[in-house]
């Protein structure tokens, strides 16, 4: 795991501080790599490249980055490459210097290129340079694990595992998004290829780009979901293929030449992901839980410590206080410079201080079950509603816009209110990750000139461009339901830009490698084709994975209710998040000129009334307050 920089002149000759600039962008990121790190530069190619190195695979010198072929070819990775024993196997005329995944890419980059990305089964972002051609060749991984952000300005080209390594460039100028930033009020994150930063962008999940001294010119995905029909395969024959792909998910995982941990919340999850390693190993795997002090209603630790015990693991906990969450919040925008208002990064911060603490610097976690399996209780809310708002959108257009109108449109959950709203407007009834401000709520916290010059915004658009995928997938598909609707969304929206994302920023922070199993390309391209009748059957969210681990963990753990990994924000941090708020908000609205002073203070007032769903848009101001005042 690790950082990569780099650019890569436009017809241009490199500056003749070409090596101070990628010095600097390296130390900015050095949290990503801190056992190694290396630069190349050549003035003739105009191209410049640096990485950190963090050892997984092959601890040795050989394994040193950039790393180059006989032919001068030459790449920065950062990830892992789980398979790249087998495809080593394959490439019989090479006589490889190293044990290092990354020289197996390197040399299949050589005979292949950009088709090589279908042998990959890992976690990655890397740039290869094709020395006889002449250009630079970036790809990102089919879920979008590990990051690579992009950028042309000043006649380069310039990227980064990180937008604060990119800052460190004198071209790279810095100028708010501002269609991003209304998206991300309602989302809390932002989707590729947009970023905060106008000119700076991301490469999506499963993508690749091609660049030459005349620019970029070739972009395209190499990954679409493959959807199978199921429908007529028994339960017990799904229950089974679920356990053996998850089962060899978890196994790959384990390729490492330093020890394998795992978070362990006592969830269904990450206690089946520990089961797994177990039956895997007779060695130490260490697990690692994250509890609140005097929050019974925020903490998983006791069912954590019976997983722990009945898999023999050596278990390590972090109760965390009250005073731990006040003093982390005023860094956390220091780790997300691309921002992300998810409060669930107070205990992922804690669990990774935690691992690297006890000298884990990988670990297997639960992440991306709920999404692809219908995890979440809030769901089975949408299951019921489907049918009706169907029926809904079979009404003239003109009778719904008129009830919308008689009724009114407020701020509240998905209720009646928004329901014909959404039919009237002829928009996708679920929005996955939506759980910030609505686009009325959005036109009051506002200022009046933002949404002058920004009238035609509606944060629909970001659902509306992943439906229209969808809605060719279906095509094909036709037995797809909408509410396969709901795990698509969830894969390739909320997944790559809310919680890979997390999970990067704060794993690197603190120098570990975090490794999702059930995100193993294979695994999600079966569990998105299981029907959704038998992800969520008798009420029972992530039903047939449950089914599944029956032999293998006890009920009292498979079919408890869902707790999921929260914080007790509103409980102990209300108070000193509204008063960050309010002392700066008169200088912030000014000197911003983004926002609404008076529609601020009415979301703060609601949060001081006692509105308990306002918390997360307080989170939000919170938030953007801090990022502007940091990054800007």
């Amino acid at each position: 795991m690790c950082g990569i920089n780099g650019f890569m002149m436009l017809g241009n000759s490199l500056p003749n501080e070409a090596s101070e600039y990628l010095a600097r962008m390296n130390q900015r990121i050095q949290h990503r790599g801190p056992d190694d790190q290396g630069t190349y530069i050549n003035t003739e190619k105009g191209l410049a490249l640096g990485h950190l190195r963090l050892s997984i695979i092959d601890l040795s010198e050989a394994g040193h980055q950039p790393m180059f072929d006989e032919r001068g070819n030459c790449i920065v990775f950062n990830g892992e490459i789980y398979n790249y024993q087998s495809i080593k196997k394959e490439i019989t005329d090479c006589v490889f210097k190293s044990d290092s995944d990354t020289e197996v890419l390197l040399q299949l980059y050589q005979k292949e290129g950009h088709a090589a990305l279908h042998k990959l089964n890992g976690m990655f972002a890397f740039a290869y340079f094709d020395n006889k051609n002449n250009v630079l060749k970036l790809a990102r991984d089919r879920a979008g694990k590990k990051p690579l952000y992009y950028s042309i300005m000043g006649g380069v080209f310039s990227f980064s595992s990180e937008i604060k390594a990119l800052l460190e460039l004198p071209w790279i100028k810095k100028e708010i998004d501002e269609e991003a930033l209304y998206h991300f009020l309602t989302f809390n994150h932002v989707d590729a290829p947009s970023t905060f930063f106008k000119g700076i962008k991301k490469l999506g999940a499963g993508e690749y780009m091609t660049v030459s001294n005349n620019g970029i010119f070739e972009m395209s995905s190499y990954y679409n979901i493959h959807y199978q029909n199921l429908n007529h395969t028994s339960e017990k024959s799904i229950e089974e293929t679920l356990y053996e792909k998850l089962n060899k998910s978890v196994d790959l995982r384990m390729v490492a030449d330093v020890p394998v941990g795992a978070f362990l919340s006592g969830g269904v999850d990450s206690s089946a992901v520990v089961a797994m390693m177990r039956a895997r190993t007779e060695g130490t795997i260490k697990t690692f839980s994250v509890g609140f002090e005097g929050q019974p209603d925020y903490d998983e630790r006791i069912y954590a410590q019976k997983i722990a015990k009945q898999f023999n693991t050596d278990h390590y906990e972090k109760i965390v206080g009250k005073e731990d969450i006040e003093n982390f919040l005023p860094s956390v925008v220091s780790i997300f410079d691309e921002p992300m208002a998810d409060a669930t990064c107070i205990p992922v911060y804690f669990i990774s201080e935690l691992a690297r603490k006890h000298n884990t610097i990988v670990v297997q976690t639960g992440d991306g079950a709920d999404e692809l399996l219908a995890g979440y209780n809030s769901w089975q809310k949408y299951e019921q509603i489907y049918p009706y708002y169907n029926l809904l959108n079979k009404l003239p257009k003109s009778l719904l816009q008129l009830a919308s109108s008689t009724i009114g449109y407020d701020d509240n959950k998905t209720g009646i209110k928004e329901i014909i709203y959404r039919a009237a407007k002829g928009q996708e009834l679920f929005w996955g990750g939506a759980k910030a401000f609505k686009e009325s709520t959005k036109k009051q916290i506002l200022s009046s000139e933002f949404l002058s010059n920004h009238s035609s915004l509606d944060s629909y658009d970001v659902i509306k461009k992943h439906l229209t995928e969808f809605q060719k997938i279906r095509e094909k598909n036709n037995w797809l339901s909408d509410k396969d609707w709901m795990c698509y969304l969830g894969y390739k929206y909320l997944i790559p830009a809310k919680y890979l994302y997390r999970m990067d920023r704060i794993g690197m922070a603190h120098s570990i490698e975090i490794r999702n199993p059930f995100l193993d390309y294979e695994f999600v391209d079966y569990a998105l084709s299981i029907p959704y009748s038998l992800k969520s059957k008798n009420k029972i969210p992530k039903y047939i994975l449950k089914k599944s681990l029956e032999g293998t963990l006890p009920n009292e753990i498979l079919y408890r209710k869902k707790m999921g990994f929260c914080v007790p924000l509103r409980e102990w941090s209300q108070d000193i998040i509204i008063r960050n708020i309010e002392s700066d908000l008169s200088s912030f609205c000014k000197n911003i000129d983004i926002f609404s002073e008076s529609g601020l203070k009415t979301q703060i007032n609601a949060m001081k009334n006692g509105k308990k769903d306002y918390t997360n848009n307080l989170w939000t101001i919170y938030f953007i307050m801090q990022w502007f005042k940091k990054w800007m």
